[in-house]
């Protein structure tokens, strides 16, 4: 074996290396954001069907304006409503997140690499540090763009379910005023 000592780690592939690393992470972490917002639209709705059976009762008669106007209301909050409990199960469906290569699986490729490096007697230049951050770095790069893609369409799903969630919620404080303004002039 000769004593050629393999290249030195170019700084941008360290650099890159140590990027990729950093948006993958991020990626995985963005995951649990859509866990995270779950209570809001839990508390929303909740509140929203409290006031809904507060109000069930005392909802005008059909056979007037006012019962007409109410169940309109009623009607498009729940399907305001709805369409919010669905896009959020879309939101919360499995999605398959790409994931380094198992440790074993890591480990054993750099047991290679570091005997390819001892074995390379003519000194040709080869790091197996190198190679390994090469590897590492693709695979930082291919998971986070994929992990990214599920986040971004994630987030565009939630923001629809929490526009239809603020849609149901104004559309069921109309409802209320439809209701009170039903009846207000009716108690002088």
């Amino acid at each position: 074996m000769s004593g050629a000592k393999p290249p030195e780690e170019p700084a941008a592939l360290a650099h890159i290396e140590r990027t990729l690393a950093e948006a993958y992470r991020k990626e995985i972490d963005q995951e649990e954001n859509i866990w995270r917002s779950l209570p809001f639209f839990a508390a929303t709705l909740a509140l929203q069907l409290a006031a809904l059976f507060q109000l069930v009762e005392r909802l005008p008669p059909l056979s007037s304006w006012g019962g007409w106007i109410a169940v309109g209301f009623l009607t498009l909050s729940a399907i305001a409503t709805l369409v919010a409990l669905g896009f959020l199960a879309a939101c919360i469906y499995p999605q398959k997140f790409r994931y380094l290569a198992p440790d074993e699986d890591l480990l054993n490729h750099a047991r290679l690499l570091i005997q390819d490096e001892a074995d390379q007697a003519s000194g040709a230049g080869f790091s197996a540090l190198v190679s390994l951050k090469e590897t590492l770095a693709l695979q930082y790069a291919i998971g986070a763009q994929h992990n990214r893609t599920i986040n971004k369409f994630r987030e565009r799903l939630r923001s629809i379910a929490g526009l239809a969630t603020l849609l149901s919620v104004v559309l069921t404080l109309f409802l209320v005023a439809a209701t009170f303004g039903y009846y207000v002039p009716r108690t002088r």
